[in-house]
């Protein structure tokens, strides 16, 4: 092979490459990545809004149907009151006897400090008496914790969905 040949192969091997190049950026973000959002127009922005919604005129009935035996009911609470200076504590915590699994609760301050847990707790049945792993002073304990972790109640006791309820600790005098 000449010189000049071996020239042109490479100028056309370079226009080769380069036109390669060009081709995969511009499709690069089709085959690899997420497609550009179509440009704004009134047609696209139709298209995502809901035609059956309403304007809002107030709560409307709706159908409550039987109980979801699939649910785990969680009982709220806004605050408890506790004892200041004293790790033994009355409380009323329960699950609802239209469960089918078994809770394990726990009573956290908002730094994650856990004051109490509770061994699994069957449906139908309450905690009245508790003891803390620390007394508290008196005051106003924002953003405690009751964590509800739920089991299945079979032999493996397989973990379920739980909750964590935000309240506020009154640790009176």
């Amino acid at each position: 092979m000449n010189k000049t040949a071996k020239t042109l192969l490479l100028v056309l091997l370079a226009v080769i490459l380069v036109g390669g190049g060009i081709f995969a950026g511009i499709n690069w973000n089709r085959w690899f990545g997420q497609e550009a959002a179509p440009a704004s127009s009134a047609d696209t922005s139709r298209a995502q809004v809901d035609t059956s919604a309403e304007e809002y005129t107030g709560d409307r009935e709706v159908y409550q149907g039987e109980k979801n035996t699939d649910t785990i009911d969680i009982p709220g609470y806004g605050a408890i009151s506790l004892k200041a200076g004293e790790t033994g504590q009355a409380v009323n915590f329960y699950n609802p006897e239209q469960n089918t699994c078994c809770f394990r609760m726990s009573l956290l301050l908002s730094d994650g400090t856990e004051l109490w847990k509770s061994g699994l707790v069957e449906p139908g049945m309450a905690v009245y008496e508790i003891e803390l792993n620390q007394s508290l002073e008196a005051g106003e304990y924002e953003d405690a914790t009751l964590k509800y972790e739920c089991f299945a109640m079979d032999d493996e006791q397989t973990p379920l969905n739980g909750s964590e309820i935000k309240l506020t600790l009154n640790v009176l005098e």
